[in-house]
């Protein structure tokens, strides 16, 4: 697919989200793709993104065919691929498929370079809370060790 294929089939909304449908040759149908994408200077499709679609679109059965391996089940569905431009800044081509299994659970499973890698379980470093320090001991002399140390410093 080019990139003006895909910018032409792709409807850009005010959340810095586009969607388009991706017709997958080797499933035989059509999957909605969302791309995630800041809008500057103006929305549009990176060149990191382009390749995220086409490493889908060229997956061959046997890739899909190890999904169900990654998943341990035979059935699933393919509801939607998400592809995010802050992505572009990593070694490799990430994308990520949501996947509903026979057994009605919704996962994501993580592409790298047109091939499935693993269950993502929804947490982003980014998205991570992280509590305060804990603090640590500060050393409190007592009202003897205060005078003594008082008594060195003024004797010398």
């Amino acid at each position: 697919m080019t990139k003006k294929e895909l910018s032409i089939n792709i409807k850009w909304d005010e959340f810095e989200m586009g969607t388009c449908r991706v017709f997958v040759e080797t499933l035989n149908q059509y999957i909605p793709t969302l791309f995630f994408q800041d809008h500057k200077p103006k929305p549009t499709v990176s060149n990191t993104m382009l390749k995220a679609v086409n490493d889908i679109l060229d997956m061959n059965k046997d890739e899909f065919d190890r999904l169900k391996e990654i998943l341990n089940t035979q059935e699933y569905k393919i509801k939607e691929i998400h592809i995010d431009q802050d992505n572009d800044v990593f070694e490799g081509i990430y994308s990520e498929v949501m996947v509903s299994t026979d057994t009605s659970q919704q996962v994501s499973v993580i592409i790298k370079d047109g091939t499935f890698l693993l269950i993502n379980d929804g947490t982003y470093f980014d998205t991570l809370v992280v509590g305060p320090k804990k603090e640590e001991k500060v050393y409190v002399p007592t009202k003897e060790e205060r005078e003594k140390m008082v008594a060195i410093l003024l004797s010398s």
